[in-house]
């Protein structure tokens, strides 16, 4: 492979391929007609190999196009930064996936006194890992099931669990429970086969009793406020108007990590935003201890 022969039209070609899910939307994003697009990608594949594949409608990357997608990233990245300060313009924008919760009871809190510009993407933790791997975020916080070479990831914040309960329940009298008092009780919980539903199954057996099926953590506080049902959330919800949060001492907690691509390029922008969110999210779990 001869590196030389390597255009970098060919890799914005890719990528708007990528980004946008094939080549008609590709083409017009790029003011280019489809067949020179598909030319370009061609020419790349004939170069790195196979990059994709269509799923249907589908585009898949191969694992030489995952590969490929972080080699455009990385240096069209570079291109632009080493352009912007050449001609005296504004530094490079941080990208940052979370998820919808960690943003507005978490990351929303740590990002005061931020005062660059930043870029925000609202991920689960699957698309949080995956735009971290493939360049397309800086950072992401999210939690981790298991460690994933790929990425450095940093704990910077470990929170139990509560049980949200009606204040006239009599469990909301009590200053902290265990996760069997729970059992038999109707309760709010997303869809299976989400980990945290399967944390609560593996816990109370035969004896849970789902009365609602909800996907967000502000709905099933929610509905736990209109008496539907008690629910379970990571401790930085809030409890509604009309709902004690009571802590489960036995459920295993929430351990938030800030992760980012393993040997991405070292930006001095993603450096300030990794330091300013661990140092703030770490001192939100100190003042809570």
């Amino acid at each position: 492979m001869d590196a030389t022969q390597l255009r970098l039209d060919w890799l914005r070609a890719f990528l708007a391929v990528i980004e946008t899910g094939g080549f008609t939307a590709a083409a017009a994003r790029l003011h280019a007609s489809q067949p020179a697009l598909h030319t370009q990608v061609k020419q790349l594949a004939a170069w790195a190999g196979p990059l994709y594949r269509f799923e249907g409608r589908k585009l898949r990357l191969t694992p030489r196009g995952e590969q490929v997608e972080v080699l455009a990233r990385d240096v069209l990245a570079a291109i632009d930064r080493f352009a912007a300060h050449e001609a005296g313009a504004a530094a490079t924008t941080p990208v940052l996936s979370a998820g919808r919760a960690l943003q507005l009871y978490l990351l929303g809190q740590a990002l005061r006194g931020w005062r660059s510009p930043l870029s925000l993407r609202t991920e689960d933790r699957a698309a949080t890992t995956e735009a971290v791997r493939s360049g397309r975020a800086h950072l992401g916080l999210t939690s981790l099931l298991e460690a994933d070479a790929q990425l450095v990831s940093v704990l910077v914040l470990e929170v139990g669990q509560v049980a949200v309960v009606p204040d006239g329940d009599a469990l909301a009298r009590r200053r902290r429970l265990r996760v069997r008092e729970l059992a038999g009780r109707p309760l709010i919980l997303p869809p299976a086969p989400r980990s945290h539903r399967a944390t609560l199954a593996a816990a109370l057996g035969g004896e849970l009793r789902v009365a609602v099926e909800v996907d967000g953590w502000e709905l099933m506080t929610h509905y736990a406020a209109l008496g539907l049902g008690l629910t379970v959330v990571n401790a930085y919800i809030p409890a509604p108007p009309g709902t004690v949060a009571v802590p489960i001492i036995d459920l295993p907690p929430l351990r938030v990590h800030l992760v980012k691509r393993r040997g991405a390029p070292a930006i001095p922008e993603v450096i300030a935003l990794e330091a300013h969110l661990s140092r703030h999210l770490s001192r939100r779990q100190t003042a809570a201890s």
